[in-house]
């Protein structure tokens, strides 16, 4: 709330209501000194300051130096002998010395009053731009002496906590409104302190007297007062709103990264039929192979385990490359776990095996056999990898055949795990890396601009980064980096 004392002493916006008004206290106050003069009361020029400092008080510093000016003026004109002049030169000595000392007196009292009014129009201002910010912000303030002392909350705080400003505050209130699945946390964090928080940091949930839900962000610290006794002063912020746009963003980057890897699949439907059609057509001549066998006199029973452990084989072979595409279209919540990069890349180029094969590319393998552990969403990381393979492949179509290389590298950082992807293809052009992962940005004659800029959402959700950068001899490498997970791979 804005302070009382400021909405008190808040000038009237109009001049002419100001100086209006400034005349009118002038007018009440000067026969008002002139009849304590008359009856010699020493209090007049006491009355006449009064009139001053209210003027500045009231109506601003205009106002307040007009009737300084007139004050010092009708203090001449009316109580100093000889009467009813203006000339300071008429006055005895003595006489002279007590005007001037008069006239002294009125413009410092002007001045200190002009000093104090500006500091108050700076506060008031203070106060409205805060409560703007807070407004469209949605960020309150709160503060009190634990357990439920000397409590404020700003207009902004009433707002999201659901009172009216007639109410006084307090922590019961507060504590009024928490969820009752967070009751535990919040006293824990914030209401029962014992000992000084440098950051105070959580959210939870509140139930308005309408039954809805609200997502409150708390932000702020304790200190310890004289007494022992401990302060928490906070924000408290409506998150609800930015719940919900997260969650909705959230909700159309897992839509558009799933038409995405339907679109790479669209891509590869001709060379993955011809890959699964291989193991397929192995697993029919083994069991015609068996059948023969079986039709021998004797029965040749160990040609036949042979041919049924053929079949098995491919038959799991088909049923590896079906389970990765069907992971890959799949549209569903992003499902973290312990991921072992390596099997990811195995199952990728798995995948664009053929496609490789199609355009004459060699996929060469250089994966850590140490590598850790992320922590991932499968689905997710492949279609990285396999938008990073298929811009490679893209890349290097103007490559001599005997020159169409792409590298597949797997390592062990720091506190992270890398996997690069380098091709032989022209590299990056100059000035394009920086926007490379920008959405709708592409190099492509038909491209989408899409593809990368969902790699980079995808990363960043998983806390780590993607980076693209020129080789030194030819062609460009990208990279995705990952924090690791605290196991080793078996």
């Amino acid at each position: 709330m804005l302070s009382k004392v400021s909405e008190a002493v808040a000038v009237p916006k109009r001049h002419a209501v100001r100086y209006g008004l400034m005349v009118l206290v002038l007018a009440v106050t000067l026969p008002i000194a002139l009849t304590l003069n008359s009856l010699h009361v020493p209090t007049a020029f006491a009355t006449m300051l009064l009139a001053v400092m209210f003027s500045v008080w009231r109506f601003g510093i205009g106002p307040g130096l007009v009737a300084s000016v007139f004050t010092i003026f009708s203090i001449r004109f009316f109580l100093l002998e000889p009467l009813y002049t203006i000339d300071p030169f008429a006055l005895p000595d003595e006489e002279l010395h007590v005007f001037l000392l008069f006239g002294e007196a009125i413009l410092l009292l002007w001045l200190l009053g002009s000093a104090q009014r500006r500091a108050q129009e700076k506060l008031r201002a203070s106060e409205a731009y805060l409560a703007d910010a807070q407004a469209l912000s949605q960020t309150g303030s709160v503060s009190f002496i634990v357990p439920d002392a000397e409590v404020f909350w700003s207009a902004q705080a009433y707002r999201v906590l659901g009172y009216s400003n007639d109410i006084s505050p307090s922590v019961q209130r507060m504590i009024a409104r928490v969820h009752p699945g967070d009751v535990a946390l919040v006293h824990s964090r914030f209401f029962q302190l014992t000992e000084p928080a440098k950051r105070i940091d959580f959210e939870h949930r509140i139930v308005m007297p309408d039954g809805t839900l609200k997502q409150i962000a708390v932000l702020g610290k304790a200190e310890l007062e004289r007494g022992g006794k401990i302060r928490v002063s906070a924000a408290v912020m409506d998150m609800t709103e930015a719940k919900r746009i997260s969650a909705s963003l959230r909700k159309s980057q897992a839509e558009l990264a799933h038409v995405t890897r339907l679109t790479a699949m669209g891509e590869l439907v001709a060379s993955i039929s011809h890959e699964i059609n291989q193991p397929l057509a192995a697993i029919k001549l083994n069991a015609e192979t068996g059948v023969r066998w079986l039709d021998r006199e004797p029965p040749q029973l160990d040609d036949v385990r042979l041919s049924l452990s053929r079949i098995i084989d491919n038959a799991a072979r088909a049923g590896a490359l079906i389970s990765n595409l069907r992971n890959m279209s799949k549209k569903a919540e992003a499902q973290t776990r312990p991921l072992d990069l390596n099997h990811v890349v195995t199952d990728v180029v798995q995948i664009l095996q053929r496609e490789a094969q199609d355009k004459n590319i060699r996929c060469m393998i250089d994966l850590d056999s140490n590598l850790k552990l992320v922590e991932a969403d499968e689905v997710q990381l492949q279609q990285i990898l396999v938008n990073f393979l298929m811009n490679g492949f893209d890349a290097m179509a103007t490559t001599p055949e005997s020159e169409r290389q792409i590298s597949i590298r797997s390592r062990n950082c720091e506190d992270s795990v890398a996997v690069e992807v380098r091709d032989a293809g022209l590299g990056i052009p100059e000035g394009v890396a920086g926007r490379l992962f920008d959405a709708f940005f592409t190099t492509k004659l038909h491209g989408m601009g899409i593809g990368l800029s969902i790699c980079r959402t995808i990363a960043e959700a998983h806390g780590g980064k993607v980076e693209a950068f020129n080789n030194e001899d030819r062609g460009a490498t990208f990279r995705i980096v990952l924090p690791q997970a605290s196991a080793l791979v078996a």
